[in-house]
Parts: C-alpha cells; sequence; structure tokens
C-alpha cells in the first residue's frame, strides 16, 4: 500500500495492530493504544502496521452526469431515474449508476450495493449538475 494518497474527505477502513499500553482501571472498556512509532491521529500510508483502504471518494455520492470508475477501471453513469424506476430503493434520492457493461443499480439502497461490489469508486469527470453546485459555493 505503499505511495496511496487519500484527499480530504474520502471515507477510508483503517486496521491497525499495536500494543495495548494503558488500560483505564475506572473503565475497562476505554484504552490506549500504540501503533509503531506513530501516534493514534496521523497515521502514514507506507506504515506495515496499518491496513488502509479507500470506501468511498470524497466526491461520493454520484450526481446526474456525472462519470465514475470502480476499482477494476469500468466506467459508470450517474443517471436520473424515473419515479417508478427503482421503488421504494429511491427513498432519499433519485439517481442511479449504470455500467459500461450493464450493469444497473438505481437509487440509493442500491448505490451501497455498488459501493459494496465494485468500490471504491473515483469521480472521473463531474457532471453538470456537480459543475454548477460547487461553482455556487
Amino acid at each position: 500500500m505503499s505511495g496511496t494518497t487519500y484527499r480530504l474527505g474520502d471515507r477510508v477502513r483503517v486496521t491497525y495492530e499495536g500494543i495495548i499500553d494503558k488500560v483505564d482501571e475506572s473503565d475497562p472498556h476505554r484504552f490506549g493504544f500504540r501503533v509503531g512509532q506513530h501516534g493514534a491521529d496521523y497515521f502514514r500510508t507506507d506504515d506495515g502496521a496499518i491496513r488502509h483502504e479507500l470506501v468511498t471518494d470524497a466526491d461520493w455520492p454520484p450526481a446526474p452526469g456525472d462519470v465514475w470508475r470502480d476499482r477494476n477501471g469500468a466506467r459508470w453513469m450517474a443517471i436520473t431515474l424515473a419515479p417508478c424506476e427503482c421503488g421504494d430503493d429511491c427513498e432519499d434520492g433519485d439517481v442511479g449508476l449504470t455500467s459500461e457493461f450493464g450493469a444497473r443499480y438505481p437509487g440509493n439502497l442500491q448505490l451501497l450495493r455498488a459501493v459494496r461490489y465494485y468500490g471504491p469508486f473515483r469521480l472521473e469527470v463531474p457532471g453538470r449538475l456537480r459543475v454548477e453546485r460547487e461553482g455556487k459555493r
């Protein structure tokens, strides 16, 4: 994993191995942990005691018109769904992903499945809606 870089806002999963160097006597569920020579707040991506992986890109979730790449490099287009297209899965939104190889994940619950099966995704080309929305910030 040496050489991996992340951006502010990326969601990552971090697993590390180290030594418990303090147990709180008043609360045994609380402990101090030492990982190599590094503190607990910052980690180096080239530290062998720390495993890390990107979960979702800082630009997630998709906006209509975005083009995304999955972990294998396949392209995915973010699309606007018709109200009847995703049923209960659209409870929080009306955006879906469709891949260059024919996979389709309509609605928010399905987007979570897409991340599980094909993620992490990285934004390749922002769609017009995202560009307009970010231009107003």
